[in-house]
This record gives C-alpha cells, sequence and structure tokens, in this order.
C-alpha cells in the first residue's frame, strides 16, 4: 500500500466524492479522463461488461499506486484491448419457474426483525474491535444500513475464527451475514478451488465496497521480490492464511504439488515465517500487510514484488439458504450506491485510511 501522506491528504481531489457514477459507455484500447463518481470497477463494466478491473489496474498502476481506490478525478488512464471484450458480456438471465398464485402466497417470509452480521479480528484496517469504529469496513456496512433502511435493526459481533464464519455460523443460521470477503471468479467455477468454488455455490455477495490488491513479499534481496513471472514462485513455500482465499493463485497455477502452501491462522505467523526462512513468498493484500509489517518491525526487511500484484473486491455475503437473502444484500446495497452518490462512502474510506497512516508512521 502506498503511504505516502501526501497522497491521503490529495483526498479532495479523488474520484469518489459527491456525486452520481459516471454514465457514458467506454471502449477497450482507448484512453479514459476519470470523472466524479467513477471507480474501476465501474469503468471495467463499461469498458469489458465485466467487474473485473484486473487489466485495468495493471495497466495504470504507475499512475494510480497501490490502492486501486485512490483515483483522481481528472487522471487519464489506458483502458487495454481485451480479445474477448469486442462487445460487453451479456450475462444471461435465467427465468424462474413461474409458480401457482396459492404457492407463491404459501411462500412468503416474515420481515426479519434483526440483521445479525459478523465480523472478526486481524485484519486492520478493515475489521477489529481494537480499531476505530471496528474498522472501515465495519464503519461502511453500519452506514449503509443506516442509508439504506434507516428502520432495519441490525447487529455487528466479532468472531475471531473466519473459517467458522462461512464453515459453520451463516450455514446454521447463527448470523444473518459476514463481512468483508472477497468473491472468486465464479464464473469460471471449474478452475476453482473447492474452498472458493463453496463461497460461489453456497452464499451470495453484496456489491462490491473495496477493492484491494493482493500482493506477493519476500525477504529484501532474495531475488523473489524482483520476480517477472509466476513461474519464479513454482516449488516455492508460499503463506497465505487459513480462510482468505486461494483464487488468486490457483488462477495462475500456484496450486500443490507445484507450490507448498502453508496456511497458519494469523497475519503475522505468516511473516514471521517469512522472517526466520521457513516460508518463501507471503501472499496477502497491501494495505493489510503494511500494518502488519510495522506492527513486527519488519518493514525494511521485507517488500512486495510489484510485478505481480492481484486486484480483487471485498463484500458482505448471505448464505443462499437464508430466506432473507435478497432482502439483506437489497438493503446493503442500496444504502452502498447512496453513500457513493453522496460522497459519504469516500469520507469514510480517507478518514480511515489517514488514521491508518499516521499510525503506521508513529510505529516506525
Amino acid at each position: 500500500m502506498r503511504t505516502d501522506i501526501q497522497k491521503l491528504l490529495a483526498v479532495s481531489f479523488l474520484a469518489l466524492t459527491a456525486g452520481t457514477y459516471a454514465a457514458s459507455a467506454q471502449e477497450a484500447c482507448s484512453t479514459y479522463r476519470i470523472k466524479r463518481g467513477d471507480t474501476l470497477t465501474n469503468i471495467a463494466v463499461r469498458a469489458y461488461g465485466t467487474s473485473n478491473f484486473s487489466r485495468i489496474f495493471q495497466a495504470n498502476r504507475e499512475l494510480i499506486g497501490g490502492n486501486p481506490n485512490l483515483i483522481e478525478v481528472g487522471q487519464k488512464i489506458e483502458i487495454p484491448c481485451l480479445e474477448t471484450a469486442a462487445a460487453p458480456v451479456e450475462v444471461p438471465v435465467v427465468e424462474e419457474a413461474k409458480e401457482e398464485p396459492a404457492v407463491a402466497a404459501e411462500a412468503v417470509v416474515e420481515p426479519l426483525a434483526q440483521i445479525a452480521f459478523v465480523t472478526g479480528n486481524d485484519y486492520p484496517p478493515f475489521a477489529g474491535e481494537e480499531l476505530p469504529e471496528g474498522g472501515i469496513f465495519t464503519q461502511l456496512v453500519r452506514t449503509a444500513m443506516l442509508r439504506g433502511d434507516k428502520q432495519q435493526k441490525y447487529s455487528i459481533d466479532f468472531v475471531n475464527d473466519w473459517s467458522a464464519h462461512l464453515d459453520s455460523l451463516l450455514p446454521r443460521n447463527a448470523f444473518d451475514a459476514t463481512f468483508p470477503w472477497s468473491r472468486p471468479d465464479c464464473e469460471n467455477l471449474k478452475a476453482l478451488s473447492s474452498t472458493d468454488a463453496y463461497r460461489c455455490t453456497d452464499f451470495d455477495f453484496s456489491e462490491s465496497f473495496y477493492e484491494i490488491v493482493d500482493g506477493f513479499f519476500a525477504i529484501k534481496g532474495s531475488g523473489l521480490e524482483k520476480a517477472q513471472t509466476y513461474d519464479e514462485y513454482l516449488g516455492k513455500r508460499i503463506c497465505r492464511p487459513e480462510s482468505y482465499s486461494l483464487s488468486g493463485m490457483t488462477a495462475v497455477g500456484l496450486v500443490e504439488p507445484k507450490i507448498t502452501l502453508v496456511r497458519p491462522s494469523s497475519v503475522a505467523e505468516c511473516f514471521e515465517g517469512l522472517a526466520t526462512g521457513t516460508v518463501d513468498i507471503v501472499h496477502l493484500d497491501l494495505q493489510v500487510a503494511s500494518d502488519a509489517l510495522a506492527d513486527l518491525g519488519l518493514k525494511n526487511d521485507i517488500v512486495e514484488d510489484p510485478h505481480l500484484a492481484q486486484v480483487k473486491t471485498l463484500r458482505v455475503v448471505v448464505h443462499k439458504s437464508n430466506p432473507h437473502s435478497a432482502d439483506i444484500l437489497a438493503v446493503i446495497n442500496r444504502g452502498l450506491t447512496e453513500m457513493r452518490e453522496s460522497g459519504e462512502w469516500f469520507d469514510i474510506v480517507s478518514a480511515g485510511l489517514m488514521a491508518q497512516t499516521e499510525e503506521e508512521l508513529k510505529k516506525n
């Protein structure tokens, strides 16, 4: 993550200020000037018909920096060519079987009295009881609920066993929704690991709340921090905390037995393993990594490989068996849209990133 304080102080010029989403059509193989309300996600949708903005981010990373959320109004970015993007992708709509009116009436579900959210700790700056307002993502969810339906009651609890959120708590209806989770490439289900495929088949996702960059970290001077291709990681020991999606690694062939996968329970354990030589690479979100390295005093010893970063989106997740799934996501998405259009989303994110930067400066 870029922690340059001047970058964050330029918040008044960022694209995600008050204003509606830019609605003009975009084309691949062109140059585009950022307008108010733009995100890389909605630019990618207009250009390619998909929310996957990885190609755009990678083509413009030198200009944008390490955080894809911090694009600035007036910046000119390149929208790369994409062989399959000659026309927007049409997502087929599968019509549900029509039911007789009497059957539909019997299927009506009573309104949900309270939406129970669950998140966890050790995920700065997004979620953690020790973070201001519970973290950036926690504050975004609270505000989205208020804007989406101020009459809807809700609760947010912290359960540190992240794996349990998807494995048991939501499937057993102990909670209704969890955050923040990345959405795998569900359009390529066969290419996913069983864990990531499970996310796609058993859960529904909100709209994207936040774009993150997953980087590969190595010891400075090891040579691995300068790798140009993923093949240079083959045969290496790669650490990624348990419950973190493996879809990015799977997509580029970094799977066992081609690599040795290490899955500890915490971020700190990954970096401690890298420092002591028990792992060769750590694969982690840049912002989470920056905070952890500052805490461990390893920012001068461990660095990100700038050539092989991946981009993902963070969302709210509900289990498909939850009878209120559609209603919960409707409230969340409605609130998120209002926050983006009013600039409130930007205010929360910029304040959270500023607080994180100031905290890191204190530690250095």
